[in-house]
């Protein structure tokens, strides 16, 4: 787990350039794209290093916007690169051949303390709304309500880290009470809800903190009307079965939004910001941004927080304003996080920043040195992304890096098969995927896979199409990896449109 001194958000900026010496650093690419610039497939090369394999890969698409993050060692240890620098990041836009496209280029020098065993974590489901994903200004407060109240969880009483945050994600609703024990009565859900899912680091003996921190989340979940769930770690269970503690309260969650938020617009956003905050994971940094954004009254539509290789990432979409909405031109820039905040306030906030506070305090937390990637303002389209209603698949897949890796991702491939379905299938994109490079030269990864079926399936009939649709698609996307010279025997690939269903069956070729 993390050194206890780097808990304390006043001694955060001291450690860091205490560690800065002699600490490995690592480089990454940061995309941000929509409609003006296009949405690139998924891929393992970096955009600015096409004679690399990303160590780590890391996507995330929503109504029409998205980002992508690479991460990789160099070859030998190297000095930063130009660019906008503090002590441990250096961080520059990449100019992509005179486009205007939010393509940036940088390195950490990493938090050596940030140490972590996935092993002991905690998973956590906080759901707004089991409908399809449809903020309005007013829900988009409600869930940086949410997302503050999660991370400030997380990083009370000496602090865990926040290791994977989510959101949309794909709701899930207790199946009657006979089909319990094996899931076989769990409906098809919704690809993507108002809900926020959190990945929780713990020590192997921190019972104390888990148990604060599911208390601080169910108060949280009771005073706002939001539903709880737990990742069921009992014996025998697997990724993707909840416990649930609290179910969402409907009635609950309309009276907290108009007590805390009836004077928002009750419209939905047309225009965003992309933003991306990095820096050396450190305990705390979410939870200081994330307070910050709550005290401007800054929306948001959608987060994707990860930690790869000792490095934080947190991806926001957030709304603009409607009196900002046309004012601006499609524009990339880096900024410090005192600058990167300011300006997010100013063009994003639904007050005036004197109406909420007259000093922001996030150059005194665990996120001082964090850097502000933003492009926009974009314009998704997001009531036609809302028309359809799309079904959640999950992917898993390890594979041996090879040529044909480097020209089509396994999970493209596993879309350009669904989308051959037209018989059964209107849509279908990857919402979010995660890849490693292993040791070992294998690939390993999970995604998740929007899909939208043709009109006229009863619903009925669509677990029933569901069931057929995967193994095909699964079966044909392994003939295509063969086809290109890989062995059977080392392709591993599952898809499943539940996710308990990865887990319980094992990864089959």
């Amino acid at each position: 787990m993390a050194n206890p001194g780097l808990r304390h958000p006043a001694l955060a900026a001291v450690a860091a350039r205490a560690a800065t010496a002699g600490s490995p650093s690592v480089l990454f690419d940061i995309s941000h794209d929509g409609p003006e610039t296009g949405m690139p497939a998924v891929e393992l090369l970096p955009p600015t290093a096409r004679d690399r394999t990303a160590t780590e890969t890391l996507a995330f698409h929503v109504a029409g916007v998205g980002f992508q993050v690479h991460t990789w060692t160099p070859v030998t240890p190297s000095k930063q690169q130009d660019g906008v620098t503090t002590n441990r990041i250096a961080v520059r836009r990449h100019d992509a051949g005179g486009h205007t496209r939010g393509l940036f280029a940088g390195n950490v020098v990493i938090n050596p303390d940030f140490l972590y065993d996935a092993e002991h974590s905690v998973e956590i489901l906080v759901t707004l709304d089991h409908e399809p994903w449809r903020p309005t200004y007013a829900d988009s407060l409600m869930i940086t309500l949410a997302y503050q109240g999660m991370t400030a969880a997380a990083a009370a009483d000496h602090g865990a880290p926040v290791l994977f945050l989510q959101s949309p994600v794909a709701p899930f609703r207790d199946p009657g009470r006979q089909f319990r024990v094996d899931g076989s009565g769990e409906a098809p859900r919704v690809a993507n809800g108002m809900a926020l899912r959190m990945l929780v680091g713990l020590e192997q003996d921190d019972h104390g903190k888990r148990i604060s921190l599911m208390c601080a989340l169910a108060e949280l979940a009771t005073e706002n009307g939001f539903g709880l769930q737990v990742a069921d770690r009992r014996f025998g269970r697997v990724r993707g079965e909840w416990w649930s503690v609290l179910p969402q309260d409907r009635e609950r969650y309309e009276a907290r939004r108009a007590e805390l938020f009836g004077w928002a617009p009750d419209v939905r956003p047309t225009a965003v910001q992309l933003l991306t905050f990095v820096g050396p994971a450190r305990l705390g940094s979410s939870a200081a941004i994330a307070a910050d954004l709550l005290s401007r009254n800054v929306g948001m539509l959608a987060v994707s927080e990860s930690t790869m290789q000792e490095i934080a990432f947190i991806n926001m979409v957030v709304p603009l304003a409607p009196a900002r909405i046309g004012r601006g031109r499609l524009s990339s820039a880096t900024l410090s996080i005192a600058d990167g905040l300011g300006q997010t306030a100013s063009e994003c906030g639904l007050t005036r920043r004197q109406a909420v506070r007259s000093k922001s305090r996030v150059t005194d937390s665990a996120a001082t040195d964090y850097r502000v990637l933003r492009t926009g303002p974009m314009r998704p389209p997001i009531k036609e992304a809302l028309a359809a209603v799309e079904h959640p698949l999950w992917l898993s897949w390890g594979v041996p890096m090879s040529e044909a890796l480097r020209r089509l991702d396994v999970a493209e491939l596993v879309v350009e098969q669904l989308l051959a379905a037209t018989d059964r299938v209107a849509g279908a994109r990857i919402d979010y995927y995660r890849a490693r490079l292993l040791p070992h030269g294998y690939v390993a990864g999970r995604a998740k896979i929007a899909v939208s079926l043709v009109d006229g399936v009863p619903e009925a009939k669509i677990p029933g199409l569901l069931s057929e649709l995967c193994p095909w698609a699964q079966r044909e996307s392994v003939a295509r990896l063969l086809d290109e010279d890989l062995p059977l025997s080392a392709v591993r690939l599952r898809l499943a449109w539940r996710e308990r269903w990865l887990g319980h069956t094992g990864v089959v070729a």
